[in-house]
């Protein structure tokens, strides 16, 4: 395993983070994971969320009922009017 700042493989382990093992790069000091996953939503989920907005549920609704958070809904619909207007003024 080499460290993903300067490729040094004189690491150490430093702790869990979420069950997951931490290590320590000697040389730059950079912490890091073995390795990462995303925490994206598929699509399908954006849709369903935009669509029960536009039905007239609330943002908290959706999030009572998704159990994703208002804030993330309020992004995407803010990125999908963005991509509205954009397509508009082509």
């Amino acid at each position: 395993m080499q460290c993903p700042r300067c490729h040094s493989t004189q690491i150490f382990k430093n702790g869990r983070r979420k069950n997951r093992q931490c290590y320590k790069c000697k040389q730059c000091s950079r912490q890091f994971l073995e390795s990462y996953h995303s925490w994206s939503y598929s699509n399908d989920i954006k849709q369903l969320c935009l669509k029960m907005y536009f039905k007239g549920m609330s943002l908290r609704e959706i999030e009572r009922v998704t159990d994703i958070h208002h804030t993330t809904v309020l992004h995407w619909l803010r990125q999908a009017q963005s991509t509205r207007d954009q397509i508009a003024k082509t």
